[in-house]
C-alpha cells in the first residue's frame, strides 16, 4: 500500500527552493508514494516550474490570482493611507482564503507524512492531520526573520513538527543553537542535484534575442534581485575595481525581483552600466554558467546556495561571499571555489583578477567532492525520513 505523503510550498516560481522541490518530487519512488503538492501562490503564469511537476502528483493552489495581484497593487501604493488600510484588509482576507481552502483540501484525508518544504504551514499545521509532520529550513533563521518575536514565534510553531531538517551543517548548528529545545528533532539533508540533467541542459543554445551578449566574454552572477538578502553593492563595486585592473569581460547578472530598479540606479551611479548588464530571468541558466569564465555569487545570508553547486557540477570557477550558511560548506573552506567576507570588495576584486589569469583549480578534486549533493545520493536520505 502506497504512504500517502502532502508536500507544501509558497510558489513554483524561478527560484532555488523550487527548483529543489521539483528535483525531489520528480525523483522519488512514487510507486509507493501517492503525494498531493498544495502551492499557496495561484499566479499560475509565474509559477514556471509547475509544467515540471510530475502528472501522477495531484496539485493545489490556496490563493487564487485575482486576490494576490489586488493585494500586491495595495502594496505598491500603501504610502497613501486608504492603501494602506486596504492592503492591511487584503492580507488577512488571503489568509482567511488560504485557510479555508486548506481545509477543503485536507478534509478527510489522513496523511503517512507532511512536509511543509519552505515552513509556510507553520501556522496551518494543526489543520492536517497526518502521523509524521516534517519542516524544511532553507536559510539562516536569524538572517531571514530578523526580530526576535518573530523568532521566538518560529521556534513555538516548530515544536509541533516531529522532524526539522536544515540542509546543511551549519544551518543545522546555528539552528540548534538558536533552539536548544529543539536539538533531538534537528537533522540534515542536502538539497539533490541531478548532475547529468545539469549538463545536459548546459549544452542547449540560448534565447536569441541574447545571443548577441553570449558571444561575448563575461563573468556570471545568478541571483534574486533582493537587497535584503544579496550584496549587490559588493558585487558592483568589486566588479568596478576590477575593471579598473584591467578585465576585459563584462558582468551578467541573471534573474530579476523586486530590487530591480534600485540596483540599476546603484550601477548607473558607478558608471558600469555598459559593464554589468542585468539579462532578466533566463529560462535555462546552465549554458550561461558553461560559458562564462568565473561564477560569482554575493550574498549577505544564504541556505545551500544552489548555484554554487551548479557551478562546481559545470567546472565553473566559483568565487562567493563568505556568509552564513552554505558557501564555506559546500567551497570546504575555499578548498574547491574562493571566499571572501562579505563587503570585502576590494578581496572579490582581487579574486577575479587571479582567476581570471590563473587559477589554479583542481577539477578531479572537484568533482569527487561534490559527489555527496548527487541525487541517487540524497534521495535516498528523502525516502528513509519519509
Amino acid at each position: 500500500m502506497k504512504k500517502k505523503v502532502l508536500f507544501y510550498n509558497g510558489s513554483l516560481r524561478m527560484g532555488g527552493i523550487e527548483r529543489v522541490l521539483v528535483e525531489v518530487l520528480q525523483n522519488l519512488d512514487r510507486s509507493k508514494l501517492d503525494i498531493d503538492l498544495v502551492i499557496e501562490d495561484g499566479i499560475r503564469s509565474l509559477n514556471v516550474f509547475e509544467k515540471d511537476i510530475p502528472k501522477d502528483i495531484k496539485l493545489y493552489y490556496l490563493k487564487p490570482e485575482e486576490i494576490i495581484k489586488k493585494t500586491d497593487f495595495y502594496r505598491q501604493n500603501r504610502k497613501n493611507i486608504f492603501y494602506k488600510i486596504m492592503y492591511n484588509l487584503m492580507m488577512v482576507y488571503e489568509g482567511s482564503i488560504k485557510k479555508q481552502n486548506l481545509k477543503k483540501i485536507v478534509k478527510d484525508k489522513h496523511y503517512d507524512v507532511v512536509i511543509d518544504f519552505d515552513m509556510g504551514l507553520s501556522k496551518q499545521i494543526d489543520l492536517v492531520d497526518a502521523k509524521k509532520k516534517i519542516a524544511w529550513i532553507h536559510a539562516n533563521i536569524k538572517s531571514w526573520y530578523v526580530r526576535e518575536d518573530r523568532i521566538k514565534r518560529l521556534g513555538e510553531r516548530l515544536q509541533k513538527y516531529t522532524n526539522i531538517v536544515a540542509i546543511c551543517e551549519a544551518m543545522k548548528e546555528s539552528t540548534i543553537e538558536l533552539f536548544p529545545f529543539l536539538k533531538d528533532k534537528i537533522i540534515r539533508i542536502y538539497n539533490p542535484f541531478n548532475f547529468e540533467r545539469i549538463i545536459e541542459n548546459s549544452k542547449e543554445k540560448v534565447d536569441k534575442n541574447l545571443k548577441e551578449y553570449y558571444e561575448k566574454d563575461f563573468i556570471v552572477s545568478i541571483m534574486r534581485l533582493t537587497e535584503h538578502q544579496k550584496d549587490f553593492d559588493t558585487l558592483i563595486l568589486g566588479f568596478k575595481l576590477a575593471k579598473e585592473k584591467g578585465v576585459k569581460e563584462k558582468l551578467y547578472i541573471l534573474g530579476d525581483g523586486p530590487d530591480r530598479d534600485k540596483i540599476e540606479e546603484k550601477i548607473k551611479k558607478e558608471g558600469v552600466e555598459k559593464e554589468i548588464i542585468l539579462l532578466g530571468n533566463v529560462k535555462n541558466p546552465y549554458p550561461w554558467i558553461k560559458k562564462a569564465k568565473i561564477l560569482v555569487h554575493s550574498s549577505r545570508f544564504e541556505g545551500l546556495p544552489t548555484v554554487l553547486l551548479e557551478g562546481l557540477i559545470l567546472d565553473k570557477i566559483v568565487i562567493s561571499s563568505d556568509c552564513p550558511t552554505g558557501p564555506k560548506e559546500i567551497l570546504e573552506n575555499g578548498e574547491i571555489g574562493y571566499l571572501y567576507n562579505i563587503g570585502d570588495y576590494k578581496k572579490l576584486s582581487e579574486l577575479i583578477v587571479e582567476n581570471l589569469e590563473n587559477s589554479d583549480i583542481d577539477l578531479d578534486l572537484i568533482r569527487e567532492r561534490i559527489l555527496k549533493y548527487s541525487k541517487d545520493v540524497v534521495i535516498k536520505e528523502y525516502e528513509k525520513i519519509l
